[in-house]
C-alpha cells in the first residue's frame, strides 16, 4: 500500500470522529428530534390527546434518568404537541365549515393592532389584527381567543397605528387555495404564520374607528419609531431616487415596500436575496460593527458584550423579528457571552439552542423558507467550509520555501489577501452548496453565480450598512450635510449593488431552473391548461424530449399570479416557442412580459410573429406536432374571436384539438372542408364572446372522449349555455369544467393518457389510443 494512502486514512477517520463529536451535542440533538417532532405532528394526522398521553410519561422518563435518549424522545413528543397545540385555531375551524375557499362573511370585530401597517402593492395597507370580539353578520358571536387577522385596509387616507384597539366592520374571507401548479398557496402561507383568516376593510363603506391607543409593547413601539426614524435618516436627501433609496432601506432595515420587481428579481436570480433582506448576516456585520467600535473606543470587553447584545437585539426587532435574525442573534449571544463565564462556544450547541429556543417560541417556524434556509446554509458552511479550504490552498499558501521573516510589506499584503480572498471563496461555495437543495425544494432554482455573487455583494452590503450607520451618527451629532454627503456615498453602494446583481444575473446558465421529479417522469407529453379567469387562456405543453411551448399567454394580470410561477416551477429556463391565437388581452396581453422572461426561440402568430395560417404544420419535437386548422390565408373577420387560430396536436397516437375562442362561423367553417379529419380524443375549448360554439354537429364530427372547457361569472359569454352539459351526457363525452377542477393537466404516454385536475390530482379520466 503506498504510504501516501496509509497516512491519508487514520487523517479522513479522525476527521470522521471529529465531525461525530460535533453533531453528537446534546442541544444539537435535542432540535433534531424536536424537528422530527413537528414534521410527524404535522403530517401523521394522529389527535393531540394521543400526543398528550405520550408526552406525560416520557418527560416522567427524562426526569428520572436525565438519559440522552431520554432527552431526545421527550424533545420530539413534546415539540409534536407543541405543534398541535399551537395549530388549532376555533375560527379558522368554523370559517373552513361555513364556507368555501375564497368565500367571505360579513362580520364586525374589535381588537388590537399587533404590527405596524405596510403599504401594499394596491396602495391599500396590510397589518395584523388581534380580535377581542368577533361578530358575523346573520350568524352572532364567533370565537376569537387567541386569533388573529390578516388585514387588508384601502381606502383610508391614514391607517392605524401599532397599539391601537379599533372598531371596524368588512368581510371575513377564507383564503383561497391556488388553481394552478407554481401558484403561491397563500391559505397554507397564512396558515402557517399563525393567521385565522383575512379580513377585507374599506374606507368607502366599512366602518373603521380608533377606541384607544398605546397598547402594544413598550420595546417594539419603540423599536418601530426607530425604524421610521432610521428610514428617514439613510435616505435623507436620496428619496427622488425611489428605486436607490428603496435598496439602501431594504438593506439597511429589510423593508421592500418600494422597490422594484425587477430589482428583486436580479437579486433572487444573483443568488444573494439574503443580501438584499435583512438577514442572520446582517445580524453578524451589525454586531461586529457595534463590537469594533466599541472596542476602538478602548471599553472593556465585559463591558463591550453587556452593551452589545442589546444593541442586537433592539436590530432584530427594528428589521422585522425574522427568524434567521433570530438565529443569528441567539448564536451571537452565545459566542460573545460564553467568555464572560469561562465558556468557549461551539457551533453545533449554539445552532440546537437557537433552533430549540424559536421551535419552542412557534414550531410553525420549521415550515418557513427563511428559517430552514438560514439553519440549513449554516450547517452546510460548518461541515464543508474547512474542506473547501484546505482544497484551495495553492491559492492562498504562500511560498513553503520563504521564511515568514524575509517577507516584504507587499508580500505580507499580498499573502493576506488571497488568505482573505480564499476564505470569502470557500465560504461562498459552502453556502452556495447548502443552500442549493432548499432552493431546489422551494424555488426549483439553483444559483452558480451565486459564489462569485456573493463574494461582491455581500461587501458592498457591509459597506451600505457601515456608511448607514455613520449617516445616523450624523444625523444625530446636527450634521445634515455630512449625512447628506453619506447617504449620497450609499446610493452609489446601491447603484453598484443592484448592477452587480442584475450582471451576475445576466450570466448565461449563472441560474437554472430545476426540477428533480423529472429525472422519474418518464418519456410523457404533459399539457397543462391553466385555469384563467375572465375567459384568459394559456396552455403550456412540455414534450417527451424536455421542450417546452406555451400556447397563449393570458392577460397582464395573470402574468405575475399564475403563468409565470408556472413555468419557473415546470421548469421552464427558455420555451423554445411561443404561439398567440389571435389578438385578444386575455389570450396575449402578457406576450411582452414572457418574451422579456423566458425568451422564446420562436414567436409565432400576433403582430410580429409568424404567421399562423391553415394548412401549416408546427413541430414541437421529434414525437409531438401541431397543427393549423384555422383561420385560412387573408381569412377576414369581424369580431377577434372569429379569427382565433383553431390547432391540432398530436404525440404519440392521441390527438387534442385546440379551439382557442372558436365560435359559430369557425366550427362551421371547419366542417364544410370535407378533407379535414377534425377527430380528436379532447377538445380544449374556450367560449366565443358573442356567438354559440361547440355546435352538436361538429361535436360530431370530432368525436371526442372528453371536453376541457372553463366558466366565468364575467363576462356573461364565458360559460356554458342552457342545455349544454345535458348534450354532452347524450353523446357520452366527458366534461371537466375547470371552475371546479383549477388547471388541468393531460398526460399522453405511447400507450395511454390521463387528464387530471390541479384541485384533484389523481387521475379521473385515462383512456387508451384507438386502435
Amino acid at each position: 500500500m503506498p504510504a501516501g494512502e496509509s497516512s491519508a486514512r487514520p487523517a479522513l477517520a479522525a476527521h470522521l470522529r471529529r465531525g461525530l463529536a460535533s453533531i453528537s451535542q446534546p442541544l444539537f440533538l435535542m432540535a433534531l428530534a424536536a424537528s422530527g417532532g413537528i414534521l410527524i405532528a404535522d403530517s401523521a394526522g394522529i389527535p393531540w390527546p394521543w400526543w398528550l398521553a405520550a408526552t406525560i410519561p416520557t418527560l416522567f422518563w427524562l426526569v428520572r434518568s436525565h438519559s440522552l435518549p431520554a432527552l431526545i424522545t421527550a424533545s420530539a413528543v413534546a415539540f409534536g404537541f407543541a405543534q398541535l397545540a399551537t395549530d388549532t385555531d376555533p375560527l379558522r375551524d368554523r370559517l373552513a365549515a361555513e364556507t368555501s375557499p375564497g368565500g367571505a362573511l360579513p362580520a364586525e370585530f374589535q381588537g388590537l393592532v399587533l404590527d405596524a401597517p405596510e403599504p401594499d402593492a394596491s396602495g391599500g395597507w396590510i397589518f395584523t389584527l388581534q380580535p377581542d370580539s368577533l361578530v358575523v353578520t346573520g350568524r352572532g358571536p364567533w370565537p376569537s381567543t387567541a386569533a388573529r387577522l390578516y388585514v387588508r385596509l384601502r381606502d383610508v387616507p391614514q391607517p392605524p397605528a401599532y397599539g391601537d384597539r379599533i372598531a371596524c366592520s368588512g368581510l371575513l374571507r377564507r383564503p383561497a387555495q391556488p388553481r394552478n401548479p407554481g401558484e403561491f398557496d397563500f391559505a397554507s402561507f397564512l396558515r402557517r404564520q399563525g393567521f385565522s383568516a383575512e379580513a377585507e376593510i374599506s374606507g368607502l363603506h366599512d366602518r373603521i374607528e380608533t377606541l384607544s391607543s398605546g397598547h402594544g409593547s413598550p420595546i417594539m413601539a419603540s423599536a418601530i419609531r426607530t425604524r421610521d426614524w432610521i428610514a428617514a435618516a439613510v435616505t435623507m436627501d436620496i428619496n427622488d431616487d425611489p428605486p436607490r433609496a428603496a435598496t439602501v432601506r431594504a438593506m439597511v432595515l429589510g423593508t421592500r415596500e418600494k422597490t422594484p420587481q425587477d430589482i428583486e428579481d436580479a437579486f433572487i436570480a444573483s443568488g444573494t436575496m439574503h443580501v438584499f433582506a435583512v438577514s442572520g448576516l446582517h445580524v453578524g456585520m451589525f454586531t461586529v460593527i457595534v463590537w469594533n467600535v466599541l472596542r476602538l473606543l478602548g471599553l472593556r470587553r465585559g463591558f463591550v458584550v453587556l452593551v452589545t447584545l442589546p444593541l442586537m437585539f433592539f436590530y432584530v426587532y427594528v428589521t422585522g423579528l425574522r427568524a434567521s435574525a433570530w438565529r443569528a442573534a441567539i448564536m451571537a449571544s452565545i459566542f460573545l457571552a460564553g467568555p464572560l463565564w469561562n465558556r468557549e462556544g461551539s457551533l453545533f450547541s449554539s445552532l440546537g439552542a437557537a433552533a430549540v429556543l424559536l421551535l419552542g417560541t412557534d414550531p410553525a417556524y420549521l415550515f418557513q423558507p427563511g428559517f430552514t434556509l438560514s439553519f440549513g446554509v449554516l450547517l452546510a458552511m460548518a461541515a464543508f467550509n474547512k474542506p473547501i479550504f484546505s482544497a484551495l490552498r495553492p491559492l492562498h499558501e504562500p511560498d513553503p520555501f520563504l521564511p515568514a521573516e524575509l517577507y516584504t510589506p507587499r508580500q505580507e499584503a499580498w499573502f493576506w489577501l488571497r488568505r482573505k480572498i480564499a476564505e470569502s471563496l470557500s465560504l461562498s461555495m459552502a453556502s452556495t452548496l447548502g443552500s442549493a437543495p432548499l432552493m431546489i425544494g422551494y424555488f426549483r432554482l439553483i444559483t452558480p453565480v451565486g459564489i462569485a455573487a456573493n463574494l461582491v455583494l455581500v461587501l458592498l452590503s457591509l459597506c451600505i450598512l457601515v456608511v448607514a450607520c455613520m449617516a445616523m451618527a450624523a444625523v444625530l451629532c446636527h450634521l445634515p450635510y455630512l449625512a447628506a454627503s453619506l447617504n449620497h456615498t450609499n446610493w452609489l453602494l446601491a447603484s453598484l449593488s443592484i448592477s452587480s446583481a442584475k450582471f451576475f444575473a445576466a450570466i448565461p446558465g449563472g441560474n437554472l431552473r430545476v426540477d428533480p421529479a423529472r429525472l422519474w417522469r418518464g418519456h410523457v407529453c404533459d399539457v397543462t391548461v391553466l385555469d384563467l379567469d375572465h375567459g384568459g387562456s394559456a396552455i403550456h405543453i412540455d414534450t417527451p424530449s424536455g421542450r417546452h411551448w406555451l400556447i397563449d399567454s393570458g392577460a397582464n394580470r395573470h402574468y405575475n399570479r399564475t403563468v409565470h410561477p408556472h413555468l419557473s416551477r415546470s421548469p421552464v429556463n427558455q420555451l423554445d416557442g411561443l404561439i398567440l391565437t389571435h389578438n385578444d388581452s386575455d389570450h396575449s396581453g402578457a406576450a411582452a412580459a414572457v418574451q422579456r422572461d423566458f425568451s422564446p426561440l420562436r414567436t409565432i402568430g400576433g403582430p410580429n410573429g409568424e404567421p399562423l395560417t391553415a394548412g401549416s404544420s408546427i413541430s414541437l419535437d421529434p414525437h409531438t406536432s401541431l397543427h393549423v386548422l384555422f383561420p385560412p390565408p387573408r381569412w377576414l373577420a369581424g369580431p377577434q374571436d372569429d379569427a382565433c387560430a383553431v390547432l391540432l396536436l398530436e404525440c404519440f397516437t392521441t390527438r387534442i384539438l385546440l379551439t382557442g375562442d372558436a365560435g359559430f362561423i369557425t366550427e362551421k367553417h371547419l366542417l364544410s372542408s370535407p378533407s379535414q379529419n377534425l377527430n380528436a380524443h379532447i377538445i380544449v375549448k374556450g367560449w366565443h364572446a358573442s356567438d354559440f360554439s361547440a355546435l352538436p354537429e361538429f361535436l360530431n364530427a370530432v368525436s371526442p372522449h372528453s371536453i376541457v372547457f372553463n366558466q366565468t361569472h364575467f363576462p356573461a359569454g364565458e360559460k356554458a349555455p342552457p342545455g349544454w352539459l345535458a348534450l354532452l351526457a347524450r353523446k357520452h363525452i366527458q366534461p371537466i369544467d375547470q371552475s371546479t377542477a383549477g388547471a388541468v393537466t393531460i398526460r399522453i404516454r405511447r400507450d395511454h393518457s390521463s387528464i387530471s385536475g390541479f384541485l384533484d390530482p389523481s387521475p379521473q379520466n385515462v383512456f387508451p389510443p384507438p386502435p
